[in-house]
């Protein structure tokens, strides 16, 4: 029995070298990554439209708290600032829009009957997302001059909300409308206003004219939908509100809606 010490033998050097360099060739030889297709491309601008660019609006300031008009009652009911906290899919032309709006709820007074004082508590109770286009625009001195910002959009939204009442009282005694005294159906208040995209921005009136349906599930020991339907129920009620942009973008606060 031979002893190998120190020499590898020939018999296995050749191969190992060819083995080496057939590799090396490989390696070098293995064609770049291909460019992306159209299809592909087009499937990441899918994606970063899907991803949408946040925004956000205060709902009324102190110039024009929203405040909606009830034809039939003459009265106007005004509410505290609420919020609507959306997304732009997409950054060029007419793009959807998707949002939510939160509101709270107020207490209002008004005269029934044209003598009876009435109070009670009014809910704006949103009836999904809200929903639309915005025409995306830019140019601070030409599209956007009437808001004076680089980047604004041109929006149609529509939000439905169901009207719901609670603590009723006329005349000073208590109207059991009981838990669920709302709208049978939603009602759909729809905007359309040059919104600002970009800071300084000034705030933007808003108006919108709807009709109110009439009411279900009102009362306790007897049916009261009739009447509040009666009272208040019908078309050309009015909101007005002002839209004051606070953020933009997945940025931090306070100008970027990020966390």
């Amino acid at each position: 029995m031979s002893v190998m010490t120190g020499r590898v033998p020939r018999a296995f050097l050749l191969p190992a070298v060819l083995g080496l360099g057939a590799l090396s060739l490989a390696s070098a030889s293995a064609e770049p990554a291909p460019a992306p297709t159209p299809t592909q491309q087009a499937e990441a601008g899918q994606v970063i439209a899907a991803a949408g660019l946040p925004f956000g609006f205060y709902v009324g300031d102190e110039q024009q708290a929203t405040t909606s008009h009830v034809a039939k009652l003459g009265s106007d009911i005004t509410f505290p600032q609420g919020r609507f906290d959306g997304s732009l899919l997409g950054l060029s032309g007419k793009v959807p829009i998707t949002g939510k709006l939160a509101i709270p709820s107020t207490s209002s007074y008004f005269v029934s009957f044209r003598f009876m004082p009435a109070t009670g508590t009014v809910e704006l109770i949103p009836d999904g997302d809200a929903t639309g286009t915005v025409e995306v625009k830019t140019g601070a001195t030409t599209n956007c001059k009437a808001v004076g910002t680089n980047l604004c959009g041109d929006s149609d939204v529509t939000s439905k909300v169901f009207i719901k009442l609670s603590d009723v009282k006329v005349d000073g005694k208590v109207l059991d409308v009981g838990p669920n005294c709302r709208t049978a159906q939603s009602v759909a208040v729809n905007i359309k206003a040059l919104m600002p995209l970009g800071f300084p921005a000034p705030s933007v009136k808003a108006t919108s004219t709807f009709s109110t349906p009439g009411f279900t599930g009102c009362g306790v020991r007897e049916d009261l939908s009739p009447l509040l339907t009666g009272l208040v129920s019908g078309p050309g009620n009015t909101l007005v509100t002002n839209l004051k942009l606070r953020c933009v973008g997945s940025g931090p606060p306070p100008n970027g809606c990020g966390a």
